[in-house]
């Protein structure tokens, strides 16, 4: 059989051919492999550490569930003592996933709101609520305190929640 210039040759593709991307996908999703464009439900559990001041925040932890690994977030926003509830004005978020693979985020926006502002040297809580670029965070920030020589004094800053993820 001759092929003319206006005829096109067709290639049949067995259906389960069709079917191997698929499968392959599902198949990630099954293992924990972060798939894009995937959401996932992670709990985050950190503690903050340096640098630290009345309007940033930088918390390291673990997380688990959907995504299992190590994640970073600094947070920026207005000064705590200036209300009940302050914006959060930036930040970043990174994630390190137990494959190897990172995920990072821009923070844009989001609120910290008192719970319990910690009366007699108690612990401070907060409730969280972060906007990320690619997800969201919601949990609760607790300051630690302890009165030192008639000064009470924070030594240390807990946050645990819930967080949305796209991958």
């Amino acid at each position: 059989m001759a092929l003319t210039g206006t005829s096109r040759l067709r290639r049949s593709v067995p259906p389960m051919a069709r079917l191997v991307p698929v499968a392959f996908v599902i198949a990630l999703a099954l293992s924990g492999v972060a798939v894009a464009g995937a959401t996932y439900d992670v709990s985050v559990v950190g503690t903050e550490v340096p640098p630290i001041s009345s309007t940033l925040g930088t918390f390291v932890g673990a997380a688990h569930g959907g995504l299992v690994g190590a994640w970073r977030i600094q947070i920026a926003h207005e000064p705590l003592r200036t209300g009940p509830t302050v914006a959060i004005t930036g930040g970043a978020f990174s994630m390190r996933l137990d494959n190897g693979s990172r995920l990072s985020s821009p923070v844009v926006g989001g609120s910290v709101t008192v719970s319990n502002p910690g009366a007699y040297c108690r612990n401070q809580v907060y409730a969280v609520s972060v906007q990320l670029r690619s997800g969201s965070f919601a949990g609760t920030l607790t300051h630690r305190r302890r009165s030192v020589f008639g000064r009470c004094v924070v030594y240390a800053a807990t946050i645990g929640g819930r967080a949305s993820l796209a991958a």
